[in-house]
């Protein structure tokens, strides 16, 4: 069977598999609208994806093959501007997210890839979110303005390309990939700045597998996760504890299957959310727009 076969039929396994666990509601979102294709060869094996503090702008990154870097895009995924994070070493960075400390952004690039499950131990780099000028093209993230936190799973090695943090109380949360029914895993790390480890502990499961990535609102109101196939909406009263909500059967969004969708995020302003994929075989690569109703 070729590749392209295995795909449609794991894609038919994973659809069967999940409508079985999910609700479906009135509508939540408008169908998805493209704002705009991923042209710049800088930008093939997009992984990870969230919403810039600057309006109408992105933050995004590669995955494994790349360095340690982050791509400002905008709406038209034009690529303003490429970040690079001084002496940082990285293997398979899946995933991106923001925490707030003290009133500041920060930035968090997962190195948490693992397809073979056998890193003992994976990382995260946390920086101050950069403020684009413009006609910047190259900045370096200097050395001594990142803080690199190890993490290590509390039974042993897992693949990952999903995380948040939750902005009520800064607790992590990391979501595995290719258990036959996805993990959330859990970790305290940012209420300690001088706190550089840490276990990640498992403490809740999903009706789904193959997670891709994952993004909370920016007031905790919502949890989006996606794999491969499906969206999955999940909304929150923020005294629930991220546990709680996701033992919840999910909303499942339609969602027209992207060529390898791997990146999601909400909109800073409570718009809607966006996604975007990796360019697999040279297909096409757009961001889109799920609007709010």
């Amino acid at each position: 069977m070729n590749l392209l076969n295995k795909v449609i039929v794991f894609s038919f396994l994973f659809l069967q598999f999940h409508i079985a666990f999910t609700q479906t509601s009135k509508p939540l979102f408008k169908s998805q609208v493209a704002l705009g294709e991923i042209s710049d060869k800088k930008l093939n094996e997009l992984s990870g994806i969230i919403s810039a503090k600057q309006s109408s702008c992105f933050w995004v990154h590669n995955d494994s093959g790349d360095e340690a870097r982050v791509y400002l895009i905008d709406k038209k995924c034009r690529l303003l501007c490429t970040y690079e994070l001084e002496s940082v070493a990285v293997k398979d960075c899946e995933d991106i997210a923001r925490v707030i400390i003290n009133g500041n952004s920060f930035l968090i690039l997962a190195d948490i890839g693992d397809n073979k499950a056998e890193r003992e131990n994976i990382k995260l780099h946390i920086f101050p979110e950069p403020t684009y000028q413009q006609g910047d093209t190259l900045i370096h993230i200097p050395k001594k303005t990142i803080r690199t936190v190890t993490l290590r799973y509390k039974n042993g090695p897992r693949d990952a390309e999903a995380l948040f943090v939750d902005p009520v109380d800064h607790q992590l949360y990391v979501i595995s990939k290719r258990d036959f029914q996805s993990t959330v895993y859990s970790a305290s790390i940012f209420n300690n700045v001088k706190k550089n480890f840490s276990l990640l502990t498992p403490v809740q499961t999903l009706p789904f597998t193959f997670t891709t990535s994952a993004n909370i609102s920016p007031t905790g109101s919502a949890i989006i996760i996606k794999n491969l196939t499906q969206i999955f909406y999940w909304t929150r009263n923020r005294t629930e504890s991220i546990e709680l909500v996701l033992s919840r059967k999910p909303t499942l969004i339609p969602y027209q299957i992207e060529p390898q969708g791997e990146a999601i995020t909400f909109g800073l302003n409570g718009e809607g959310f966006y996604t975007i994929s990796e360019r697999p075989f040279g297909l096409k690569s757009s961001l889109y727009f799920f609007e709010k109703l």
